[in-house]
């Protein structure tokens, strides 16, 4: 029987990298929920994901390193979802600062969580963290392919060693390949979509490369369990569909899509060094724990994430670039 689905009504939660496009995302589902949301931002940072809840979450003004001095006036905090990450493009190869956020980043946040008093820390992980494979499990053996998965592994590590000596309860959700409205203009989808709809031609590497495609909701939907669901407590769950798909055919569903006069140029691009060739994940786990299952399936994920683009996305300028 799949478990009951707990709702954040009323829950208490903190997150860091909360303007970002996976935290963003969980942030608007939580304020949907009814939960009582608090963000961490650096002062000055772009919210612009976030202007369809704004003005019903609190924030923390100050970046990562700044969580060790602050003293907040909170009664309760029930989940801490720590989102914030640095190398999400695969091109950032800046390693210094990839420990700094998020290794370094990770101990400020379980520190500040701990010295809180929170009953549950969510570690937002990766798929990276795993390396290539098909249907990986949450016991595979981590080999991370880049140092940005590594980052990301040391971090799971970290925060699962700490958690078990101050019985913090830490929970790792790890993502495979999440996609949707507001992602990153240098990211597949939006630079396909983005491209697609302006008519110009769809550069890619070879394309073999397989993902396993997940819509951004079910993504926040996902986290939200890992922060109220009692049978989650010290878990690791895989976050993904199962389903194997190749970078090729993506774009090409979204170029039909587009209804693009624009050419699919394969070969175009160089793969990238570090790149995993193949990578699907189970989401048993999930299902049988949490009762998660993916909602929305890569087509009409990518309708609606087109869709977004149509109305919204090609008039903002941080995708500007994407039509270069």
């Amino acid at each position: 029987m799949t478990p009951t689905v707990a709702s954040l009504a009323g829950v208490r939660v903190i997150v860091t990298g909360a303007t970002g496009f996976v935290g963003s995302a969980f942030v608007r589902h939580a304020v949907g929920q009814g939960a009582r949301v608090t963000i961490v931002a650096r002062t000055g940072a772009d919210s612009w994901r976030l202007a369809q809840v704004a003005g019903q979450y609190d924030v923390i003004t100050g970046s990562l390193r700044d969580l060790a001095s602050l003293t907040l006036p909170l009664d309760r905090v029930d989940a801490f979802v720590h989102c914030a990450a640095a190398g999400v493009n695969q091109s950032f190869d800046d390693v210094e600062e990839l420990v700094a956020t998020n290794v370094d980043g990770t101990l400020a946040a379980l520190t500040f969580a701990a010295r809180l008093g929170v009953s549950r820390f969510v570690l937002a992980g990766s798929s990276g963290e795993y390396g290539p494979g098909v249907a990986l499990r949450e016991d595979a053996a981590l080999h991370p392919t880049s140092e940005y998965g590594a980052s990301r592994a040391a971090a799971t590590l970290l925060s699962r060693a700490f958690g078990a000596r101050r019985t913090l309860d830490v929970v790792v959700v790890r993502p495979f390949a999440v996609f949707g409205p507001y992602e990153a203009s240098y990211r597949l989808v939006p630079y396909a979509a983005v491209q697609g709809l302006a008519g110009k031609p769809i550069r890619i590497s070879s394309g073999e490369q397989t993902r396993d495609y997940l819509f951004v909701d079910d993504v926040a939907e996902g986290i939200g369990q890992a922060c109220v669901h009692p049978a989650a407590t010290g878990g690791v769950f895989n976050l993904c569909t199962g389903v194997e798909t190749a970078v090729r055919d993506v774009v090409a569903q979204i170029a039909e899509k587009t209804g693009a006069r624009s050419e699919v140029v394969a070969g175009a691009r160089p793969a990238i060094p570090g790149e995993m060739w193949r990578t699907t994940g189970d989401p048993s786990r999930a299902r049988d724990v949490l009762g998660w299952v993916p909602r929305v399936n890569l087509d009409e994920g990518l309708d609606r994430t087109i869709a977004w683009f149509r109305q919204e996305g090609t008039n903002l300028a941080h995708y500007a670039a994407s039509t270069a």
